[in-house]
């Protein structure tokens, strides 16, 4: 048999094929202008809602700090009556009036999801994500790596940091260095004991002196 009868047996031909129903389609087939435009328009929709959730946003921000700038004025008012000559008894009620007032401000603030965190006591580790430190304090009262001092607190929003805080880290004192001890001089060796005589020459009488030897 040739090659070519061999490729007519193998190539399939129409009764290999079966036929299958075209799916039905509900109404006019859509122009491709008319779905264009109604990607523009679903497009606009969404454009608008965000704009929407935009000054929905700005609308309560902006109440957010209608609301603590009258707050402000309050404690501005305490503040100054803080200053004031005032007897000891109405000390402890001006702490209380200044505190109502932080408390009130704070509360405002988480109300619009923000918080303020201060991290004096937490550890290097704990601040790692949110605190700069700016200045290093080393002395032998911390025992680790903490926050010492704080100057700025941080700022989140929604859980997420938006502004560092500022702090001042405190460290253990390094080790002291222990001193070098002076290497000890060698000892001299002993001299002669001056009690103690040399023996004579056992050549030599007693009382006399060794004759000296021609060289």
């Amino acid at each position: 048999m040739s090659s070519s009868d061999e490729s007519d047996a193998v190539r399939p031909g129409w009764e290999h094929f079966a036929e299958r129903p075209v799916p039905e389609v509900h109404g006019a087939t859509t122009a491709p202008e008319a779905e264009l435009a109604g990607v523009l328009q679903r497009r606009h929709e969404e454009l608008a809602a965000a704009r929407g959730a935009s000054a929905s946003a700005a609308t309560r921000v902006h109440a957010t700090l209608f609301e603590l700038a009258m707050l402000i004025g309050t404690l501005e008012q305490q503040v100054n009556r803080a200053g004031e000559p005032r007897e000891a008894v109405d000390e402890k009620l001006r702490h209380r009036e200044l505190k109502n007032v932080k408390d009130r401000m704070l509360d405002v603030l988480r109300g619009a999801g923000v918080e303020v965190r201060d991290p004096k006591g937490l550890t290097a580790d704990e601040v790692l994500d949110w605190a700069d430190p700016v200045h290093w304090l080393q002395s032998p009262e911390f025992d680790a790596e903490v926050v010492a001092e704080t100057n700025e607190y941080a700022v989140f929003h929604d859980g997420a940091v938006v502004r560092f805080a500022q702090v001042v880290m405190g460290a253990p004192a390094p080790a002291p260095v222990p001193a070098s001890k002076p290497e000890p001089e060698p000892e001299a060796p002993p001299g002669p004991d001056p009690q103690v005589k040399p023996e004579p020459d056992a050549e030599t009488p007693p009382g006399q002196t060794p004759a000296p030897t021609d060289t």
